[in-house]
């Protein structure tokens, strides 16, 4: 009886805690950056649907597009017209996601000049278990102009919360990439938030 009420003590003081503290910083941040890369004539960038977590992919990719949609810059290509687009002149989803060239092919069928890939993962038995994979590949010449993983820490699988914290993801990368679209139609290098930092820290100037 005693050990029952412990264990009751414990699971209402994680529950109390877990209710007044603040969400966590991302454990695992890296963005990578061609900065001598600047587009010439940049109008249309895709994203094309996510490959990974069916449960979130979707959701994820569509998130992101509406963050990059905040820029006047360039012309963008939400993940669920460029499928049904790309569906229509014959190529399908691969299921696995799109290689380097498999983008740059559905990229050109849509007329677009640059493509994001993303990948969600959510993973019980990981330092990571929320980790969220964008690339920015130049359409011409296949280059990638940019790199972006950001992860949350295991201790949220207390909760098995992946939805709330794939969002979390998706707003940091949409912020990063944001400010990378706006620095290179200005042909200038934007530094995106620091690493280690919660997503909440943080503010556009669209927000503003």
């Amino acid at each position: 009886m005693q050990g029952r009420i412990h264990l009751n003590l414990l699971l209402a003081f994680l529950f109390i805690v877990s209710g007044c503290s603040s969400k966590p910083g991302v454990t695992v941040k890296r963005f990578d950056f061609n900065e001598s890369f600047t587009p010439s004539s940049w109008k249309k960038i895709v994203v094309l649907p996510f490959s990974g977590e069916k449960k979130f992919r979707r959701t994820s990719a569509e998130w992101f597009s509406f963050y990059l949609q905040k820029q006047p810059h360039y012309s963008i290509v939400t993940p669920t017209f460029a499928e049904i687009e790309i569906a229509l002149k014959g190529m399908h989803i691969p299921e696995d996601g799109f290689s380097i060239e498999q983008a740059r092919q559905a990229a050109r069928l849509l007329e677009a000049d640059a493509v994001f890939l993303g990948n969600v993962e959510t993973r019980k038995i990981s330092q990571s278990p929320v980790k969220i994979l964008i690339q920015l590949v130049d359409v011409k010449t296949g280059e990638t102009i940019a790199t972006h993983t950001i992860g949350y820490p295991s201790w949220v699988l207390l909760w098995d919360n992946f939805q709330e914290y794939v969002r979390l993801a998706t707003d940091a990368a949409g912020r990063d990439f944001l400010k990378v679209l706006q620095g290179l139609a200005e042909g200038k290098w934007i530094e995106p938030s620091p690493d280690n930092a919660s997503p909440e820290s943080h503010k556009d100037s669209n927000d503003k």
